[in-house]
């Protein structure tokens, strides 16, 4: 198409003047020249054939015209490799941030107990109401505020410290233990009976429960407030034994024993009570029971057929125990400070929490009595807290 476009605007110049020259298109036509061109060929061509009877063909060539090629556009040029730098080295403490919370919050919660002890333990300038805590299982021994238990050699030296303490002018215990060892009752009464002597008033404040050893304890105080949903009373004395030979004999297991009495392996878990050690241990039980109650009767100013009534092991509200004088009234724990304080004639008198340090006292100091050591504390702690339990089979256990 393209040499036929060129040739033919070529001939056109060499044609005679007889060739038929097509029309004009009207101006404003909406034709485009190409397609005159078109017309402008089929005329030419018509002519042409009648020319070349009388002419021989002339011959011309048309001169080509050069088109310039456009530069070819140049590449993008390519960016710059980035220039690699050694990676930054991050500090140990970016490495390790859970480390560096947990060491801030051990931190923080030593130097709050170290505050906290310098604010319980410093003396004040002003009367004090010593606050002395008997929580979780009584066990003899010390066994600091927190651990679970409640130890008599603790709270006993607790006692002791506010009892011998001019500052002080009542001590309130706040109670709140299902019991445990009578002996555990026994000692802490002790120290109950000697403040009083000395004139320092005790007051108990019972928590969720304070019974049966725990009763036995708040009975000595010389008033008793507890909660109405308080669980009191269970006034009596028990000892269990699980009786496990016929689970060893199932699993072939033989229990072999050499001992220097007939009583001496009783209450082992191979083998069943005989008649005569339990005949032996009701009387046990029976003479446990009898200081018990007559240890309540004192201190309720009871007559002991009352209290005999009232101690078949049943436990009871704080709103029974007090309509049957097992307490005195329904309160809170600052009903018994205000207590406290009317009965030692003072007022205004500042809180001195004793125990409040149980870590300190697991980890720095023995305060009470100082014959456990603290790695006996911390031992002990872990002992019950994290091992398994363990029951010595030659161990004889009444609890109230």
């Amino acid at each position: 198409m393209f040499y036929y476009f060129f040739g033919n605007i070529s001939r056109r110049s060499f044609l005679n003047q007889d060739t038929q020259k097509p029309k004009p298109y009207p101006s404003g036509s909406g034709y485009r020249p190409y397609y005159s061109y078109g017309s402008e060929i089929k005329n030419a061509e018509d002519s042409s054939s009648d020319l070349s009877r009388s002419h021989p063909p002339q011959t011309h060539v048309s001169t080509p015209v050069a088109v310039k090629k456009a530069a070819p556009v140049p590449p993008a040029p390519v960016p710059p490799a980035p220039v690699s730098k050694p990676p930054e080295k991050q500090s140990w403490w970016r490495k390790n941030p859970i480390l560096i919370i947990l060491v801030l919050v051990v931190v923080v919660g030593f130097l709050a107990v170290i505050y906290a002890g310098t604010a319980s333990t410093a003396g004040f300038s002003g009367n004090k109401i010593a606050v002395i805590n008997i929580h979780g299982t009584m066990a003899t021994g010390e066994l600091p505020y927190g651990s679970g238990y409640a130890g008599s050699d603790t709270v006993c030296g607790y006692i002791r410290q506010a009892a011998n303490d001019k500052s002080v002018k009542a001590i309130v215990l706040r109670v709140n233990s299902p019991g445990g060892s009578p002996a555990c009752a026994q000692e802490i009464v002790e120290e109950i009976n000697r403040a009083q002597e000395m004139g320092k008033p005790v007051v108990v404040s019972m928590g969720d429960v304070a019974a049966s050893a725990a009763y036995y304890v708040s009975a000595q105080a010389d008033y008793i407030y507890a909660d109405s949903g308080t669980t009191t009373g269970s006034i009596g004395v028990i000892n269990t034994h699980v009786d496990y030979s016929e689970a060893y004999e199932k699993e072939g297991i033989n229990v072999e024993v050499i001992k220097s009495g007939e009583m001496k392996d009783i209450g082992a878990s191979w083998r069943p009570y005989t008649s005569q050690e339990k005949v032996y241990m009701q009387g046990i039980i029976d003479e446990q029971y009898e200081v018990f109650v007559n240890d309540i009767a004192d201190g309720r100013n009871m007559s002991v057929s009352d209290v005999k009534n009232l101690s078949d092991g049943r436990p009871y509200t704080g709103q029974t125990a007090m309509e049957l004088g097992l307490v005195d009234d329904l309160g809170n724990f600052y009903n018994a400070v205000d207590k406290a304080e009317e009965l030692a004639g003072v007022s205004n008198a500042s809180l001195y929490y004793m125990d409040s340090l149980s870590l300190s006292s697991i980890l720095f100091s023995s305060e009470a009595s100082g014959n456990t050591s603290n790695t006996e504390n911390a031992a002990f702690i872990y002992d019950r807290l994290l091992s398994p339990q363990r029951e010595n089979p030659y161990q004889l256990k009444a609890s109230i």
